[in-house]
C-alpha cells in the first residue's frame, strides 16, 4: 500500500472478444470508483502495413477503439504497434488523434524491438511517462528518472559477460 503512484495492467486480446468482456466491464466500474482524473485507459494497437497500398492501415485502430467506446470505455492514449521499417508520422499521429479523439501528442509509438524489454525505453524516449504524470495531474518527481537501471539491465542482457548452457 503506498508504495507505487500509478499501476499499469494490462488486458490482452482483442476488444470486442466475447472473453475479454468481463475485463473490459470491470475497467469501466473501477473508472467509476476511483473516479475518471485517477485513471486513464492507455489502448495498444497495431498499425498494419500493407505492402500492396503501400501504406500503413489507422482502420483497425479506429475501429478497435469504436468497440471500446461501445463498451464504455475511451482511450486517453493510444500506444500503436509498428514493424521497424514504417514508424509513425506525424501525420498519421495526427489522424489517429482525429479519428480516436485523442491528442496527437497522445499517440505513441511502439516498434518492432530486438528484446521486450526495451519497449519501456522506447516509450519514455517519447515522454509516455511525463504524459502520464501530466494526464493524471502527478507533480513531477525525480522517481520516474530511475529508467537507468532499465538501460542497464537490456545492455547486460544484449551483451552478457559469460554464455550459460541449460539442458533440460
Amino acid at each position: 500500500k503506498n508504495k507505487y503512484d500509478i499501476v499499469i495492467t494490462e488486458v490482452g486480446g482483442t476488444v470486442g472478444d466475447i472473453e475479454g468482456l468481463p475485463f473490459y466491464e470491470a475497467i469501466r466500474q473501477l473508472i467509476l470508483e476511483k473516479k475518471k482524473q485517477n485513471c486513464l485507459v492507455i489502448h495498444t494497437t497495431l498499425l498494419p502495413f500493407i505492402n500492396a497500398a503501400g501504406e500503413v492501415k489507422t482502420k483497425p485502430t479506429q475501429h478497435s477503439v469504436m468497440r471500446l467506446r461501445e463498451i464504455g470505455l475511451a482511450p486517453d492514449v493510444l500506444v500503436c504497434r509498428t514493424e521497424d521499417a514504417h514508424h509513425l508520422s506525424d501525420s498519421l499521429k495526427k489522424k489517429l488523434g482525429l479519428f480516436c479523439n485523442v491528442n496527437s501528442e497522445q499517440v505513441f509509438e511502439s516498434p518492432d524491438v530486438e528484446t521486450i524489454y526495451e519497449i519501456p525505453l522506447v516509450l519514455y524516449n517519447q515522454g509516455f511517462d511525463k504524459t502520464i504524470i501530466n494526464k493524471l495531474g502527478i507533480k513531477n518527481s525525480k522517481k520516474h528518472s530511475q529508467i537507468k537501471y532499465l538501460d542497464k539491465a537490456i545492455k547486460t542482457y544484449k551483451s552478457p559477460k559469460k554464455q550459460v548452457t541449460i539442458a533440460m
